[in-house]
């Protein structure tokens, strides 16, 4: 497809494919599969999030966040805990071996974020940063979280 192509959705589809595969080349050692977003926003949320908080934070359904949360709980990084509030409700936090994997994810999105806005001034990567949270927002379906996918959270 010609770069003069009025998609978005292809030019942001392209620019998230090369994004997450640079990404999972830098952070091969890690046994996480893909759900790096997700273990680093646990992480920032030292405990304070129920699985459902989680998958609704990251627009994801239940039913793909409790296999993000199983695969990460059988690596050692984390771990659910009962709610002292609610008996129905499971936190999730992560442990100490994740603490390594978290800084590691921060240095990759650093180091691909640095890259991939080279030549943009820091007005103009503020602005990309605000035009696609509006355009990510415009989009959102009107009624309930969006339809799962896994590529939204991997990157």
């Amino acid at each position: 497809m010609p770069a003069s192509s009025p998609s978005l959705g292809f030019w942001c589809s392209i620019a998230a494919q090369h994004y997450y595969t640079r990404l999972k080349e830098k952070l091969t050692h890690l046994d996480i599969a893909e759900w790096f977003v997700v273990l680093s926003t646990i992480h920032e949320a030292r405990g304070k999030l129920s699985q459902q908080e989680l998958a609704d934070l990251l627009h994801l359904d239940k039913v793909t966040m409790t296999r993000a949360l199983d695969l990460m709980g059988q690596g050692g990084y984390i771990e659910r805990c009962d709610c002292a509030g609610d008996r129905r409700k499971h936190l999730v936090r992560t442990t100490p071996k994740a603490a390594q994997a978290v800084k590691d994810i921060r240095k990759a999105y650093r180091e691909l974020n640095r890259e991939a806005l080279k030549g943009l001034s820091a007005d103009e990567q503020q602005r990309l940063q605000e035009h696609l949270t509006t355009m990510a927002e415009n989009l959102r379906p009107a009624k309930g979280r969006a339809g799962s996918t896994s590529k939204r959270i991997k990157a």
